[in-house]
C-alpha cells in the first residue's frame, strides 16, 4: 500500500484523536457494565420508592399547565411513555439516570398518582449506561450527541487503524493472520448473539 508521509501523518492524527475522544465514555461503559454484572456488590437495587396521591383540578394537569405541575412536584427526566389505560386514565412515565416517575392521571377522580423511584448512587451510575436516544431536555440531547460522536470516532479509529496496520506491516503473514482472526472472532460473536 503506497502512501505519502503527509497522508500517513494525517491518518495517524485522526487515529489518535478518535481514540482520545472515546476514552472517557468507553471507560464509563466499562465501569457501569462491571457494576451491572456484579450489581449485588454495589447495592444498586437500594432504591427509595414513594407513592403520592394528589388531588387536582383538571386545569392543573392540562397540557398548558403540565410543565408547572411537573416542576411543582419535582418530576424530572425525559418522557418515555404516554398512553391511555383501558379505564381512560392517562399514564405518563419519565426516566432519568437517577430517578423514574410513573404518573397516572385519573380520568374522573380529579386525582393524580405519582410513583417515584430514587436510585442509589450505584443505581444512578448504572442509569447513565441505560440512557439512550434523543428527546426531552437539552442535557439528554447533548448526551445522545456525545454517544453518536463516540460511535463515529470508533468507526474512524478502526478504519485508520487497519490502514496504518497495513502500511507498517505490508506483506507480513503474521499481521494478516492477526487481522483476519480479529474479523472472524467478531463475526462469530455477532452471529452467535443474533441466532442464539
Amino acid at each position: 500500500m503506497k502512501m505519502g508521509i503527509k497522508t500517513y501523518t494525517f491518518l495517524r492524527k485522526i487515529h489518535l484523536y478518535a481514540s482520545l475522544s472515546t476514552v472517557a465514555l468507553l471507560l464509563m461503559y466499562l465501569v457501569t457494565s462491571y457494576m451491572m454484572i456484579y450489581h449485588s456488590w454495589f447495592s444498586s437495587n437500594d432504591n427509595q420508592e414513594q407513592v403520592l396521591s394528589v388531588k387536582v383540578d383538571p386545569s392543573e394537569v392540562s397540557d398548558d399547565n403540565w410543565e408547572l405541575f411537573r416542576n411543582k412536584h419535582s418530576i424530572k427526566g425525559r418522557q418515555t411513555r404516554e398512553y391511555l389505560t383501558e379505564s381512560g386514565d392517562l399514564y405518563r412515565e419519565y426516566v432519568g439516570a437517577g430517578s423514574n416517575f410513573k404518573i397516572t392521571i385519573f380520568d374522573e377522580k380529579n386525582e393524580v398518582k405519582i410513583k417515584s423511584v430514587k436510585r442509589s448512587l450505584a443505581g444512578t451510575i448504572i442509569g447513565f449506561h441505560r440512557l439512550r436516544g434523543y428527546g426531552g431536555p437539552l442535557q439528554y440531547n447533548i448526551y445522545a450527541l456525545l454517544l453518536d460522536a463516540v460511535g463515529l470516532s470508533l468507526i474512524l479509529f478502526a478504519i485508520t487503524g487497519v490502514i496504518l496496520w497495513l502500511k507498517l506491516l505490508k506483506n507480513n503473514k503474521i499481521a494478516w493472520t492477526i487481522l483476519i482472526s480479529g474479523f472472524v472472532y467478531v463475526s462469530l460473536i455477532i452471529g452467535y448473539l443474533l441466532f442464539v
